[in-house]
C-alpha cells in the first residue's frame, strides 16, 4: 500500500517549513519568496499532493461551504437565485449547495437544522414563511445568514427582497384605467408566505372583489384547477385580468388555455409575477411584472460575503425593482 503524501513531504521536497508550505496552500504568497513559491508548487505537483479537506477546515476553521436553502427548485425563481448566489461565491472560492424544501415547512426546518449542525461556512435562504423565531429556533449555532424573497419582521439578519406590494398594486391600477373590471388571481397557499400576502393586498388595494383560486403545490389537482380557471374566464362578459402571483402557474396553465381558444377573447389579458421571458414567448401580449431572482442572489452573496469579511456597512435590506 502506498504512503498517502503528506504536507511534511512537500516541505521536505522543497526544502522548507511546513508553516510555508501552508501558507503557500492559503494563497499568502505575499509573505514568501517567488523563488520559494516556485519550489513548493513544483513540490506540489511532483507530488501530487492533494490537501486534506478536513485538516484545512481544522486550520482556518472554515469549509468554503454556503448551504443555499431555496423554496422550491421547480420554479425557476429558486434555481435563479441560486445561480446568482453561485456566480458570486464561487468567484471568492467558496462552494455553494442548494437545498430544497419543496414548499414544504418540515422539510425546511429539517434542512436548516441540519445546515446549523454541519460545517457550512454560512446560509442563504429563501424561507417558506416570515417567522423569524422558527428560523433562529432551527439554527443550531452563531452562523453567518442572509435571507431573501420574504420581508422578516424585526429580523436579524440581512434581507433582499423586491417590493411586491407596489409592483402589484401598480399593474393593477394599470388594468383598472384599462377599464378592466375583473381579476382572477392564481397563487400557491397564500397564508403561507409574506411575499404572495403582499402581492394580493396590492391588488386587492384597487380590485377588493379579486378572485382567488389557490393552488397546493405539493399535490397539484391540474385537471380541477384547470376546470376552474376555463369556468371562470367563460362565464365573465366584462374585461377580466387571469393574474398569476407566479410564473409558474401561468407556465402550467396557459398552454390548455390557448390550445382551448379560452384566449381568443380579446376581453381577457393575462398577467403577473414573472421570472422569466417563457410566458410572453407563450403569449406576446402578456403584461408582465419582471423580476430578477439572478440579481438578487447575486446580492444575497454579497451580502454573505460581507459578513463573513466582516465588514460593517452592510446594507440590512435591499430591495431589487422590479418592470412592468
Amino acid at each position: 500500500m502506498h504512503k498517502s503524501v503528506n504536507i511534511k513531504d512537500v516541505a521536505q521536497l522543497a526544502q522548507v517549513s511546513t508553516a510555508t508550505v501552508s501558507r503557500y496552500l492559503h494563497g499568502q504568497l505575499n509573505r514568501m519568496a517567488p523563488t520559494t513559491a516556485q519550489k513548493v508548487a513544483a513540490a506540489i505537483e511532483k507530488l501530487n499532493y492533494v490537501p486534506n479537506a478536513a485538516a484545512q477546515q481544522l486550520i482556518t476553521n472554515r469549509s468554503k461551504t454556503i448551504a443555499v436553502v431555496v423554496a422550491n427548485a421547480a420554479d425557476s425563481f429558486s434555481t435563479a437565485i441560486f445561480k446568482g448566489a453561485c456566480s458570486v461565491l464561487e468567484a471568492a472560492d467558496y462552494i455553494p449547495v442548494m437545498l430544497d424544501t419543496n414548499s414544504d415547512q418540515n422539510t425546511e426546518n429539517k434542512l436548516i437544522n441540519a445546515v446549523g449542525l454541519g460545517t457550512y461556512d454560512g446560509l442563504i435562504l429563501q424561507p417558506l414563511s416570515s417567522d423569524v423565531p422558527t428560523i433562529q429556533a432551527e439554527v443550531r449555532r452563531q452562523m453567518p445568514i442572509v435571507t431573501l424573497d420574504r420581508q422578516l419582521d424585526y429580523s436579524p439578519w440581512p434581507q433582499v427582497i423586491i417590493n411586491n406590494f407596489t409592483s402589484s398594486q401598480k399593474a393593477a391600477q394599470y388594468f383598472k384605467s384599462e377599464h378592466y373590471q375583473q381579476i382572477l388571481i392564481l397563487s400557491a397557499s397564500v397564508a403561507i408566505a409574506s411575499t404572495r400576502q403582499e402581492r394580493l393586498q396590492g391588488i386587492k388595494s384597487i380590485y377588493p372583489q379579486a378572485a382567488l383560486i389557490e393552488i397546493d403545490e405539493r399535490h397539484i389537482e391540474h385537471e380541477q384547477v384547470q376546470h376552474q380557471i376555463i369556468s371562470f374566464l367563460q362565464k365573465q362578459h366584462q374585461k377580466t385580468v387571469l393574474f398569476s402571483l407566479k410564473e409558474r402557474w401561468l407556465l402550467e396553465f396557459l398552454p390548455a388555455l390557448i390550445s382551448l381558444g379560452i384566449l381568443q377573447n380579446k376581453n381577457i389579458q393575462i398577467s403577473g409575477f414573472a421570472d422569466t421571458l417563457l410566458v410572453s414567448a407563450i403569449w406576446p401580449s402578456a403584461k408582465m411584472i419582471q423580476q430578477n431572482p439572478f440579481s438578487m442572489g447575486q446580492i444575497a452573496g454579497k451580502r454573505l460575503l460581507q459578513i463573513l469579511n466582516k465588514d460593517s456597512s452592510i446594507q440590512p435590506l435591499t430591495v431589487i425593482p422590479t418592470t412592468f
